[in-house]
């Protein structure tokens, strides 16, 4: 957070009296937003396929020690980049795509990661095979997907 205007990087909902924001790379980062702009931290699901975040704590994400879940239906397991295994299947993608792309060792190792892995990628599961690699944001669009994110929602200031 130190050389970057974190607020231009969130996703930012506003209602009548106070403004929400969504997209935290980790608990710690939201618990400071929310301390330095007297806010609280909130539970926020995607529920309908849009970007209408509605109050939601179903998914416990506090009590966990998350800051994102996603479900979308039975044949389907969603990772998170911050889930148990994610890393081992990201490693398998990076792996086929440079047996795909024919890369000699040293650019196996020295190239830029794999855009598509980054941080807080989501990998997209069909019946234990992967289907997919995306963000968090796009998740909240397929295939009927339930997202559920920490926010901070922070009072509108009354002048």
């Amino acid at each position: 957070m130190d050389n970057e205007n974190i607020v231009e990087r969130l996703t930012k909902y506003e209602y009548d009296d106070n403004i929400v924001y969504t997209g935290f790379r980790s608990i710690g980062e939201a618990r400071k937003f929310a301390e330095e702009r007297n806010g609280r931290l909130v539970e926020v699901g995607f529920l309908d396929g849009n970007d209408n975040p509605v109050e939601d704590s179903s998914q416990h994400l506090i009590d966990d020690n998350k800051y994102y879940k996603a479900f979308a239906g039975p044949d389907y397991k969603i990772l998170h980049s911050a889930d148990e295994g994610f890393q081992d299947i990201a490693e398998k993608l990076k792996e086929r795509k440079n047996e795909i792309t024919e890369k000699s060792p040293d650019e196996k190792y020295f190239s830029d990661s794999d855009p598509l892995l980054e941080e807080d990628a989501v990998i997209i599961l069909f019946k234990g095979e992967v289907q997919q690699v995306t963000s968090r944001e796009r998740s909240k669009y397929l295939m009927h997907t339930k997202v559920y994110e920490l926010a901070v929602s922070v009072p509108k200031s009354k002048d």
